[in-house]
């Protein structure tokens, strides 16, 4: 098969389909992570609870992204389990550095600890984000051109879609409620327009720069 060219698809309804199937899976994705947060907080940590937890937000999302993709690029199952694979990375460096910095400010005043938090809430979005671009740019780099632009795209937007989600989740309430299934809705919603928006506009660029041709 031969990739889609810039003349044979549009570009805005790639970068929109994109949005929307990354908000969709972001939405899923949060709404996984409230359903397990309550469970542990009612019968306590069940071991391989964050295993599954990233196996199925990387499941959900990089299956919400291979249906956009599939059309463009060759071997595009291959997206999925390298979403999940990222996803699991991600999971739990973001968990160990959470930590960290949880002990790392434990003593300073609360200024302070503040603009730290957010300052390394956003290092930490970028690490994330680059780790889950570099799993997936594994799966496009002999086919797209400029294709490590991937990895500083998804660093760049996981930066501030982790910093929404931050903002988001601090409204929800603790216990299940209308106000958090709403409140995960927007957030996942939002958060998933960012991190679309931002991956979309790369995905668009590369795709369009790009000249090969699979066979």
């Amino acid at each position: 098969m031969k990739r889609h060219k810039p003349s044979q698809w549009s570009s805005w309804g790639l970068w929109e389909r994109w949005i929307v199937a990354t908000s969709i899976a972001e939405v899923i994705g949060l709404a996984i992570v409230a359903v397990v947060s309550l469970i542990v907080s009612q019968f306590g940590y069940i071991q391989g609870t964050f295993t599954l937890v990233g196996i199925l937000e990387g499941i959900v999302l990089g299956f919400a992204q291979w249906l956009v993709l599939r059309r463009y690029i060759q071997h595009s199952r291959r997206w999925i389990i390298a979403t999940v694979i990222g996803a699991l990375f991600a999971w739990f460096s973001g968990l160990t550095v959470s930590a960290l910095m949880a002990i790392a400010y434990a003593g300073v005043s609360d200024v302070t600890k503040t603009q730290a938090f957010i300052k390394g809430l956003f290092l930490l979005g970028a690490g994330l984000g680059a780790m889950l671009g570099f799993c997936q740019w594994l799966v496009i780099k002999n086919q797209i051109r400029f294709s490590i632009w991937w990895i500083v795209a998804n660093a760049i937007a996981w930066a501030v879609g982790l910093f929404v989600a931050y903002i988001g989740v601090g409204m929800a309430q603790e216990s299940f409620s209308l106000q958090t299934a709403l409140v995960t809705a927007v957030t996942g919603t939002a958060m998933g327009a960012v991190i679309g928006g931002i991956t979309g506009t790369a995905l668009v660029c590369l795709l369009k720069s790009s000249q090969k041709q699979i066979h």
